[in-house]
């Protein structure tokens, strides 16, 4: 923690020692460069008022000596254009004075959390956890549980909804062009990797019990209609076709085709044009695969070799999903939770980011796809797929 008020450091110290974390506290710049160049650091809370040295040319410094040292700019009244400036320079995040001990809890664990995925990666993340530790059940993570209490003047509420419904209701839904609200839908396992609809079948993968799973989606229910476990492959991703399904195996490094017989049976395997691939999507005449290393989409033509036809560059840090249509292109990021959309005309260069505004808090997405102008996403260790309309979504910093 870099910060010239005693009474703030140790205000600070207390909350974050509390919390389980180590805290090394210095009072200026020159300090600060030196611990960053010297110390093995996870994070560093910079104040931006700071005597000799200001918040901003440390940060430039910081960035000079360690580039992907976490750093979570501390501002006071006022210090918006400098906290956007700082964003600008690659700081996490930024907090305005006075701040409450939860938003400094919640936003270090945060940006150490992005730490790690972005320096051993989602996958190697997720290596460690199926080798350290056992297989969960077929249980998903609790979700809210709801009950619902009919009273005996049901019957009258029903017929009173219904009025209501054709006097206003029906407006709404006329100007909402008939989209669903957001949902959730509960799945006996939390760590889906990959998500693709054909027709009312969705398609999802798991990386850890290694299986591919349909489910047909009739009305506000998804129904478990085929499973097929792949030992030993890390699914995740997957495009599905009108008589075939990709998968990807990241750890194989390779894209696999499947029939659709009873089994899914791998009929092809293509080596990825990455060494880890992390997404599918199939278009209806060409396959799109994303690599979490490169940061890369590929075009890839439905030939015998899935040639590759163009590549270009996403700004999603890991990209874990993807969606093609027309020129534009959508994917999704385990870190940072952000979804993009590119323009295919501009090379992908980035035109807009998001997030969703009601995300549960710190996870990560792992799969993502679209259908009908609707997003369909999972979340890491959380077990429900959720419909999300783009109302959802809130434009951030690119």
């Amino acid at each position: 923690m870099v910060d010239d008020e005693p009474d703030m450091i140790w205000a600070i110290k207390n909350v974050l020692m509390a919390e389980g974390h180590s805290v090394i506290s210095v009072n200026s710049g020159a300090e600060a460069l030196e611990k960053v160049s010297n110390t093995s650091l996870d994070l560093v809370l910079l104040d931006f008022r700071l005597p000799e040295m200001d918040g901003i040319q440390i940060l430039e410094r910081i960035r000079q000596i360690q580039p992907n040292l976490p750093v979570i700019m501390l501002t006071g009244y006022g210090g918006i254009e400098e906290a956007v400036q700082a964003i600008k320079l690659g700081a996490s995040h930024y907090l305005s004075k006075p701040f409450d001990n939860t938003q400094l809890i919640e936003s270090v664990n945060k940006a150490l959390q992005m730490n790690v995925l972005k320096s051993g990666g989602v996958f190697g993340k997720r290596l460690a956890e199926k080798i350290e530790k056992p297989k969960p059940s077929n249980s998903p993570v609790p979700l809210k549980q709801r009950k619902t209490i009919l009273p005996d003047f049901w019957p009258k509420a029903v017929g009173v909804a219904l009025l209501l419904f054709f006097l206003g209701g029906g407006f709404y839904l006329w100007k909402s062009k008939g989209r669903s609200p957001n949902r959730e839908f509960a799945i006996s396992h939390s760590k889906v990797s990959g998500l693709a609809f054909s027709g009312s079948s969705l398609w999802v993968t798991d990386w850890f019990i290694e299986k591919i799973e349909r489910y047909d989606l009739k009305g506000n229910q998804l129904s478990l209609t085929h499973s097929t476990h792949f030992p030993g492959v890390h699914l995740t991703g997957i495009a599905a076709g009108p008589d075939f399904i990709f998968t990807c195996d990241s750890w194989g490094k390779r894209i696999l085709k499947h029939a659709l017989d009873d089994g899914l049976t791998i009929v092809k395997s293509y080596p990825s044009p990455g060494p880890e691939p992390s997404g599918l999507f199939f278009d209806g005449k060409y396959l799109w695969s994303c690599d979490s290393k490169t940061r890369k989409i590929y075009h890839h033509a439905l030939d015998e070799t899935l040639t590759v036809l163009e590549v270009y560059d996403t700004s999603a840090e890991f990209p874990i999903g993807l969606f093609h249509e027309g020129k534009n292109l959508w994917t999704a990021s385990a870190v940072g939770t952000r979804i993009y959309k590119s323009y295919l005309s501009k090379r992908s260069n980035l035109s807009r980011a998001y997030i969703f505004k009601d995300s549960p808090d710190h996870k990560v997405i792992s799969a993502f796809t679209m259908k009908d102008g609707v997003f369909w996403i999972a979340y890491e260790d959380v077990g429900a797929i959720f419909l999300k309309n783009p109302s959802s979504l809130e434009e951030t910093a690119l």
